[in-house]
């Protein structure tokens, strides 16, 4: 029987089957630990399927993101425009006490009053125009926030391998040189040029691409995953890795968190005139986003702000208690109520709301771009999914940074708000199980692990809630909105208009 059995086995391995298809067709078990997630053919995907898939998902997701951060921005600048314009205008009225300057707070103000005498008289192409027209001073500021952050972010994702503490690789090293030659086939095989391989003297089981764009990336990896890994896992591990930098994910990656931190900028900036402590942090963040010699510990800075709402430190009042006075900071601060702190906590508030989690969306979908991209490159689920199932329960923790922990191969979500998508309410990484379970459909033989589902009766209680909601969240954005013209009317523009008057 043993004999026939072999013999068998001989013949369907000169087939080109596998071990465990072997196994299925002789309905002999080769070993029985692992229970196979099972899927129809129905169910099965190709790599280049799954590739085409994830990269629509994510373009789409991403074009709602992007129209969504522009109506944000456009609607945010707007509201910053009574101060914009009322510096402009003051500045030009003390110029024209030396030479003549156009007569700024004039025009705005007819301009202004005859849209609302008569808005139904007014054509709709005649609003959008005024309305452009009104963004174009706060639209130049945030160009100029995004460039400045922008340019901190890159900086700081660059040169994050000073701080990883991170070894080159050893050629006497088996497993290093190894794992350096993995990366090696898997970037020929990706069509860009080799990242650099580094080994981080850590326990922890991980591995991360990261660095400001694809000519510069840098690859590093656990010695505790090295460890863990065979040939065949590392290469799936490098091509996951791989595949995220051939895909754009860390030019991508920094352009989130520029995004989100020009937003929390201007949502924190609120802070800084009734907050002795959020003054100095935020005349902090500006000195090192000017110096030319910025780098990642500068970079922290930056990561502060991309969660609006992460709690300051205790504000430090100017007045001592028991004083009656008002404290100057609130008296400087009341002109700026309208156009600035109102609209920055708008801007704060849907950044938080809609746009975090839209770029977390996003990325999740990039996370499984890079998973069906390594599939692709390897032309073997196997490898990456059996290095996702040794990682899985593994400690992951503290290997890397949070300015980096969005491109691990297994995202540290422990770090929370100190990542660089880790405010929103979506995580920025799909759950690992559900990575596996789409290698699973690709062909890697992945061990089958329970879904929790919700029940239809908790989703037919929650769906009147998460409306009420929504209804509430449109109600306290037009209030806002009321709330900020009102302000800045009474606190900013008729303070300018008299100043005018006097310099006119």
């Amino acid at each position: 029987m043993r004999g026939s059995i072999t013999q068998a086995q001989g013949t369907f391995s000169q087939s080109g089957l596998r071990p465990r298809e072997l196994s299925a067709v002789m309905e002999f078990p080769i070993d029985e630990t692992p229970q196979l997630q099972a899927f129809t053919a129905v169910e099965r995907e190709s790599f280049f399927a799954s590739v085409a898939r994830h990269r629509r998902a994510a373009s789409r997701v991403s074009a709602i993101a992007g129209a969504s951060a522009t109506v944000l921005a456009l609607v945010v600048a707007i509201l910053m425009a009574p101060l914009l314009y009322a510096i402009i205008g003051l500045v030009l009225d003390l110029l024209n006490l030396v030479v003549p300057m156009p007569d700024v707070m004039r025009s705005v103000t007819q301009t202004v009053g005859a849209l609302t005498d008569h808005p139904e008289a007014v054509a709709p192409g005649r609003w959008l125009y005024t309305g452009l027209i009104a963004a174009l001073p706060g639209l130049a500021v945030m160009v100029l926030a995004w460039r400045t952050l922008g340019g901190v972010v890159r900086k700081a994702m660059d040169s994050d391998a000073a701080n990883l503490a991170a070894q080159a690789i050893n050629p006497a090293n088996l497993a290093e040189q190894r794992f350096a030659n993995v990366v090696s086939e898997m970037a020929m095989a990706a069509g860009i040029d080799p990242p650099r391989v580094r080994v981080a003297d850590n326990d922890s089981v991980n591995a991360v691409a990261f660095g400001a764009d694809r000519l510069h990336a840098s690859i590093v990896i656990t010695r505790g995953l090295l460890a863990e890994l065979d040939r065949a896992q590392m290469q799936g591990v490098a091509a996951h890795l791989v595949g995220s930098i051939a895909n754009g994910d860390m030019r991508i990656g920094a352009r989130f968190a520029t995004v989100l931190a020009m937003f929390g900028l201007i949502a924190r900036l609120s802070h800084s005139f009734a907050d002795r402590a959020a003054a100095r942090r935020f005349t902090a963040l500006l000195r090192a986003s000017l110096k030319p010699d910025r780098g990642a510990d500068d970079g922290l800075l930056v990561m502060e702000l991309t969660n609006p709402f992460e709690p300051e430190e205790e504000a430090s009042m100017d007045a001592a208690a028991g004083d009656d006075r008002i404290p100057w900071r609130t008296l400087a601060w009341m002109p700026l109520a309208g156009p600035l702190v109102i609209s920055g906590f708008f801007g704060g508030l849907l950044c938080t709301i809609l746009l975090g989690p839209l770029l977390s969306l996003t990325w999740r979908r990039r996370k499984y771009l890079a998973d069906a991209t390594a599939v692709q490159l390897t032309r073997e689920p196997d490898t990456l999914g059996h290095a996702l199932e040794k990682m899985r329960g593994a400690p992951i923790e503290g290997a890397f940074g949070a300015w980096i922990a969005h491109l691990c191969v297994v995202p540290n979500g422990l770090i929370g708000a100190r990542s660089i998508l880790g405010g929103s309410a979506v995580p920025m990484s799909p759950a690992l199980d559900k990575r596996l379970k789409a290698l699973g459909v690709m062909g890697a033989h992945i061990s089958a692990r329970p879904t929790v589902t919700m029940p239809g009766s908790k989703w037919l209680i929650l769906a009147p809630l998460i409306a009420v909601v929504v209804v509430l969240m449109g109600a306290v954005v037009v209030g806002l909105l009321f709330i900020s013209v009102a302000l800045s009317a009474l606190f900013t523009w008729l303070p300018a208009l008299a100043i005018h008057a006097l310099l006119r």
